[in-house]
């Protein structure tokens, strides 16, 4: 401790090698927000020493001004001396020693980051300045660079990143750095990083403001770094028909032309049913465009009510119901179509020509809360589960219920029908037959196909040419002995078909393991071919996609930490063939269709056939569904030892076809 203090002049401070006062705020603008009034003109006296009593004094307050010592060297600041480095780190990185003087001296209560933020302060111009050298750069990662540095990119990429680059090229350079924090969270990557943006004052928000705007012009960057507000999508659209859609294939037909019976009641008093195809053989069109054709053709008008999970499953029913009425809908007749999710407010309570597309939370919420206000959606005469395999929850339960679709059926409840590409409960044979009772045990997709047998169901389509023949290859991951584990991720291993996720992290971070998934990428994905990995962990997902990025591939990360928007950005520069690798953790198991998939990389150990197949079913569209004739799906296989649970894909060799280059 220097021993800092404010005086009175009995026995006060001396002072030697005084300089001209100058204002405090004339030295630190920053500092006039938080002085208090009669501190408001206090100046600040540089001096060689000031002795007090005997004793070197290194800053104190002495008749309303703050005197500070040019010379004074307190026991840290010696510590920090001996080493000339950690020294100048102090100085650059840390608070200024000078500033901390002087807050302690006026008794201010300020943080280390307030008063590092205070130090840094800058004059209009002076900031306009910094932003210029910003702007003047040609490229985003050259800009993001000199706007944080190579310490705040450093500090904010994964630790498993940082291990594989050091490793490699101890010399790693700072426009990689850049480079590789750009692909880890693209548009989000100025909101990650803000900390260290204060010399170019940045926006206090990152949530498409104006101000974060003008910002992200002024340094040159996309407007789409500043975020986006969290706006709604309009309440509802209003689809006039028809413009022509493509003709639906064999199987599609039959199965459209089953669900137009359920709804004629040709199947007596069962009023529900469940379509089961596999991801990417057309299910929600041809739900759609059954339920069309039985408002345009058979006399349904009862309202629908579609079910998701998922905002972005919610808005794809959205767009699949437009293409559909545009294209097979009644001749001048138009179709309401609301959305019901997130903050979207209360859809008009007609239950004609009218499709509500809600999450089932919002649904839940509302339906509990204001059962009067939501009382017509009851009185539908459709309700559609998409992935309807999760329909057994409380959650979905309890909406059934409210909707009048209980256990015990009643003559004029509303028609049900299940859509899902895995028409089963995993392994849990009580789950399924509970999943098969709930849809009446009446299979739509039945007789659409050669076979019933799921397997068969895949070979057939494709080859007509609807799915894509699927290559396989194999990555060796890493072993990792079971009794590394604790007690409850042991149970959990154990009990769950999914890893926990700490064990996911522990698997994520070593470090040959994300080199072998790399390297095996380079060797069996060429750079031209979009594809989608599945990552072990969000850091994970953030690791690859950075090295992906500095092997040349245009590639971004994505997981549930990503905000909205920049997962939308993500999916359209994907699709749209500017991002090749898309890298996600958590997201893009159901629900995410991208025809132009050209591999499946699964970077994470994968045990429930269900999920698996979720995963690779984005991937396999063939050339009759716009995609390709093959899709590469490459798997990492890692061994925990001593346990007996096979990964997915091992028990799969009828899928894989190793009979075509």
């Amino acid at each position: 401790m220097d021993g800092d203090e404010e005086t009175d002049g009995r026995d006060g401070p001396e002072f030697f090698g005084e300089e001209e006062p100058v204002f405090l705020t004339n030295e630190w603008p920053g500092l006039k927000e938080h002085l208090p009034p009669h501190r408001k003109e206090c100046r600040l006296v540089r001096c060689e020493r000031i002795p007090v009593r005997g004793e070197e004094k290194g800053c104190v307050s002495h008749n309303s001004d703050v005197y500070i010592s040019e010379t004074f060297v307190d026991d840290e600041q010696a510590s920090k001396e001996e080493d000339k480095f950690a020294w100048i780190d102090w100085i650059i990185g840390g608070a200024p020693h000078r500033l901390q003087r002087v807050v302690k001296a006026l008794e201010l209560d300020l943080t280390p980051e307030q008063i590092e933020k205070i130090y840094y302060h800058k004059t209009p111009e002076e900031v306009e300045e910094d932003r210029a050298a910003v702007r003047r750069l040609p490229t985003d990662a050259e800009r993001l660079l000199e706007a944080v540095g190579r310490k705040g990119l450093r500090s904010h990429l994964p630790d498993s990143l940082m291990g594989v680059l050091e490793r490699d090229n101890p010399g790693i350079k700072d426009l990689d750095l850049a480079e590789a924090a750009i692909a880890a969270w693209g548009a989000d990557v100025l909101k990650h990083c803000k900390i260290w943006l204060d010399r170019l004052d940045p926006p206090p928000t990152w949530a498409g403001s104006a101000k974060a705007v003008e910002f992200v012009r002024t340094l040159g960057f996309p407007e789409d770094w500043a975020g986006e507000r969290d706006e709604k999508p309009d309440p509802f659209l209003e689809v006039e028909g028809p413009r022509p859609l493509p003709q639906l294939h064999a199987y599609q037909r039959t199965i459209a032309d089953n669900v137009r019976k359920l709804l004629r009641g040709e199947y007596g008093a069962e009023r529900r049913g469940m379509i089961g195809m596999p991801t990417g053989s057309g299910k929600t069109r041809v739900a759609v465009q059954a339920v069309v054709e039985a408002m345009r053709g058979d006399g349904f008008r009862g309202g629908v009510l579609w079910v998701a999970d998922r905002d972005e499953l919610c808005e794809q029913a959205v767009e699949a119901w437009r293409q559909v009425w545009s294209s097979e809908g009644a001749k001048a007749a138009w179709l309401r179509v609301s959305r019901m999710w997130g903050e979207q407010d209360e859809p008009l309570p007609m239950t004609e020509l009218h499709v509500v597309v809600a999450t089932v939370q919002t649904l839940a919420a509302r339906l509990s809360k204001r059962p009067e206000q939501y009382g017509f959606l009851a009185d539908f005469g459709l309700v559609v589960f998409d992935e309807a395999h999760r329909s057994v929850t409380p959650t979905h339960t309890s909406v059934m219920e409210e909707l009048g679709l209980t256990r015990f059926r009643r003559e004029n409840e509303p028609f049900l029908l299940g859509l899902t590409a895995t028409p089963y409960r995993g392994q849990d044979e009580r789950e399924t037959a509970r999943l098969a009772d709930r849809y009446g045990r009446r299979r739509l997709d039945l007789g659409a196909f050669a076979s019933d047998d799921s397997e068969a169901v895949i070979r057939e389509l494709q080859d007509k040419g609807v799915l894509a023949c699927a290559g396989h290859e194999v990555i060796e991951g890493a072993t990792f002995p079971f009794s590394a584990f604790s007690g409850k991720e042991r149970k959990q291993m154990r009990d769950l078909p999914w890893l926990p996720t700490s064990v996911e992290n522990r698997i994520a971070r070593n470090t040959e393991r994300t080199e072998r998934i790399v390297e095996a990428y380079e060797e069996h994905v060429p750079p031209d071919w979009p594809a989608l990995v599945f990552a072990t962990s969000v850091e994970h997902a953030q690791t690859l996609a950075a090295l992906l990025e500095l092997k040349g591939i245009r590639a971004q990360a994505v997981s549930g930490e990503t905000s909205r928007q920049t997962r939308r950005r993500a999916v359209e520069g994907f699709r749209g063939g500017e991002i090749k690798a898309l890298v996600n953790y958590g997201v893009f198991r159901e629900g995410f269709d991208a025809p132009d998939t050209r591999a499946i990389i699964v970077a994470r150990p994968v045990y429930s056939p269900n999920l698996y197949f979720q995963m690779i079913g984005r991937g396999p569209r063939g050339p009759k569904n716009g995609g390709n004739e093959r899709c590469p799906v490459l798997d990492v296989r890692d061994n925990i030892e001593t346990f007996d649970r096979a990964l997915a894909f091992s028990q799969l060799d009828w899928l894989w076809d190793r009979d075509r280059p």
